[in-house]
């Protein structure tokens, strides 16, 4: 079983203009406290994390609003390597409806590095479409967009919002091999 969540950690890869996460020792028994307690500073957007519909709509579903079936469940990994640019054609397997559909990419190898790759791996709006068709669950992506950094309007992100699905984002797919799971 792979772990597809980042460690968190100080030199996380972040998305431009997020702030570093914060670890500090509240407590320590080692200094005579009562007890040994962290603080974790962190955004909401470091890391492995969910983009809820209301993070590009206005009118989008919360992460409190959304049902479980979002979060839980059947899943697919669909494997899209070598390019930079996922087309719909790119996705000719066919990908079983009502599942998780989490998309691999070359971007998983770059997740584990502090600099964030602009040149990363992007789903074009027709693929987006073309997954959506499949009534996903859920999409997941190994990397912070589901766009290119120069998209400043988000088009693949908005049509996962529309729909009213949460896009995982960040997943780190390296160790895990394309096919069906729970």
């Amino acid at each position: 079983l792979a772990l597809i969540s980042l460690p968190i950690r100080p030199h996380i890869v972040l998305y431009p203009g997020d702030q570093r996460p914060l670890l500090r020792r509240r407590s320590s028994l080692e200094h005579g406290d009562f007890l040994t307690a962290s603080e974790l500073l962190i955004g909401c957007h470091v890391g492995t994390h969910v983009d809820a519909p209301a993070h590009f709509c206005r009118e989008g579903a919360t992460i409190d609003q959304l049902s479980i079936r979002h979060f839980v469940g059947p899943a697919v990994v669909v494997e899209v390597p070598g390019t930079d640019r996922i087309e719909a054609a790119d996705l000719k397997s066919a990908i079983p409806s009502n599942h998780h559909v989490l998309i691999k990419t070359d971007n998983s190898r770059h997740l584990h590095s502090s600099e964030f790759r602009p040149q990363h791996c992007y789903l074009t709006p027709e693929a987006v479409d073309y997954v959506l068709s499949f009534d996903p669950l859920s999409i997941g992506f190994d990397y912070y967009s589901l766009d290119p950094p120069s998209e400043s309007a988000f088009p693949a992100h908005m049509l996962a919002a529309e729909r009213g699905l949460p896009v995982f984002v960040c997943l780190d797919l390296s160790k895990v091999s394309p096919g069906r799971y729970e």
